[in-house]
């Protein structure tokens, strides 16, 4: 009896827990969640090529970059269709990795202020005078001149882009369009203190979560709805705003305030504060387990608290330098530290050390979750077939067919095949469509019609295979659910282009 009153008291206390940002608790076996393999990259600190593995399996590589990469600060966003990493390098400049090419692109313009991407594709920025703009992989392609000095932004998944910055003591938040050169909509509300101040409060805590974003803002913390250009939260907490950090879901916000040895939990619910974790110092900065386990704020030197969002309370203190990679809480929940030149990674529950990288903090490190680096089934692959020999009629485009599956163009200019794939009944998902643009022989044209090219804000990715001993560039768009939303996409794309069944 006693133990099955135990037991109900155990689930009705499982049953009164906050909302689905909190985890279970710490005790749980460590272990990797389901989902998409867990990988990480390593750099060299000093620049160099780029290394994925397997993770927990760091003693052999995975893949290797073709092109060195420079010396990366901090990651900005990473899209998982296309494979690309956005970054920014120790200078503040945006650089991209390709992580299905192994190319790796630099954007070294103006001097930048902040950047922020949603998928790693296009790399929003702010110059040091005041204008905004949009780096793709083809380059710049839109600039804005801001209406008010911008102090942060935000990319959205719908291609849109939100700005907020400071006008004397009011926030001033606004939304505009790219390519379009005009503020869509705004709102803006009063914060207290000076311009400079509320403007280096919403640059330092900014972040966004879904279709909220959310900054400090002198003493306040608030959360934007950018569906709406709605205020969905702002609290005053009495003291500025040093760092925040959201759940997952960013159901609740973990704030640290300007002289003060605790944090205020914000729950967006119920629009206030519902709860505080007690230090040992001033917390300088916030990090969120991507899986909401864990949040590691840092306090004085390398001391680093390590707090379980399960029972909100410190769970251990762990020592670490404080970097732009390091410390990050990994797949399994292991923390890995930098201490001197090696890398160590914690016990999932003691947080004891339990295993040490040599010289694993000379590398740069990100990690994340992706199935990318998987081996492709052949069946995915559309069969292609090459002209070994050049049309008797040398002008300069010539089309001819190829069997049943495959138009070939030889555009002499670039001495590469353009091999544009049709409908084929061998693919191996009939309930998907792919607008394909073209595939050819030459990575740069491969990139140069992917640049010209945008549809519903996204611009083509390419993709690679092995043919005959040549590697084939494919400039694709999808997949799509249904052959009309595919056809939609690529007479808006205004480009020849083909649909074929099956993902790319």
């Amino acid at each position: 009896m006693r133990t099955l009153l135990a037991s109900a008291l155990v689930l009705l206390a499982c049953g009164c827990a906050d909302r689905s940002s909190r985890p279970s608790g710490v005790g749980a076996s460590p272990s990797i969640p389901d989902g998409p393999d867990p990988v990480v990259l390593r750099i060299p600190q000093t620049g160099g090529f780029v290394v994925a593995y397997a993770y927990p399996r760091l003693d052999s590589a995975l893949w290797r970059s073709s092109a060195r990469a420079p010396s990366l600060d901090h990651v900005i966003a990473f899209g998982a269709e296309d494979g690309y990493v956005a970054a920014a390098d120790a200078d503040g400049a945006p650089i991209r990795l390709d992580l299905r090419l192994g190319a790796v692109s630099a954007n070294r313009g103006d001097r930048l202020q902040t950047v922020s991407s949603v998928d790693g594709s296009a790399i929003y920025a702010l110059t040091s005078s005041g204008e905004l703009t949009r780096y793709t992989t083809s380059g710049g392609d839109w600039k804005f001149k801001a209406p008010l000095p911008a102090a942060a932004l935000f990319a959205q998944a719908d291609g849109a882009l939100i700005v907020a910055g400071a006008n004397a003591k009011r926030v001033v938040v606004w939304r505009v369009r790219p390519p379009g050169q005009a503020v869509a909509d705004s709102l803006s509300f009063d914060a207290g203190g000076d311009a400079a101040n509320v403007a280096r409060t919403i640059s330092a805590t900014s972040g966004t979560v879904g279709d909220r974003v959310y900054f400090g803002a002198n003493r306040s913390v608030v959360a934007v709805r950018s569906r709406d250009m709605k205020t969905a939260l702002n609290v005053d907490l009495g003291d500025p705003v040093r760092a925040i950090a959201a759940t997952p879901s960013g159901d609740r916000l973990f704030v640290a305030l300007n002289g003060q040895k605790a944090l205020r939990i914000v729950d967006r619910f119920d629009g206030g504060v519902t709860g505080k974790i007690k230090l040992q110092a001033e917390v300088h900065a916030l990090r969120m387990d991507p899986l909401g386990r864990l949040l590691l704020a840092h306090g004085t030197g390398d001391t680093v608290y390590v707090i379980s969002l399960g029972s909100d309370a410190v769970q251990g203190v762990v020592h670490s330098a404080w970097r732009g990679d390091l410390p990050m809480v990994m797949a399994d929940g292991a923390i890995a530290l930098a201490r001197g030149d090696d890398v160590v990674f914690t016990n999932t529950i003691t947080l004891g050390d339990a295993r040490t990288i040599a010289k694993g903090a000379r590398d740069f490190w990100y990690a994340f979750r992706w199935n990318g680096f998987r081996p492709r089934y052949a069946g995915l692959d559309q069969p292609v077939q090459f002209r070994t020999s050049a049309p008797r009629d040398s002008s300069d485009a010539r089309e001819t067919r190829v069997g049943r599956d495959t138009t070939v163009k030889r555009d002499s200019a670039a001495s590469s095949v353009l091999l544009l794939p049709v409908d084929s009944s061998s693919s191996a998902n009939d309930t998907q469509f792919t607008v394909s643009f073209a595939a050819v022989l030459n990575e740069k044209m491969a990139r140069s019609l992917a640049s010209r090219i945008r549809v519903d804000g996204q611009a083509p990715r390419i993709t690679t295979s092995e043919r005959a001993g040549q590697t084939l560039y494919r400039v694709v768009l999808g997949p799509y659910s249904s052959r009309d939303q595919a056809e939609r996409v690529g007479k808006s794309s205004g480009q020849s282009y083909w649909v074929f069944k099956g993902a790319p």
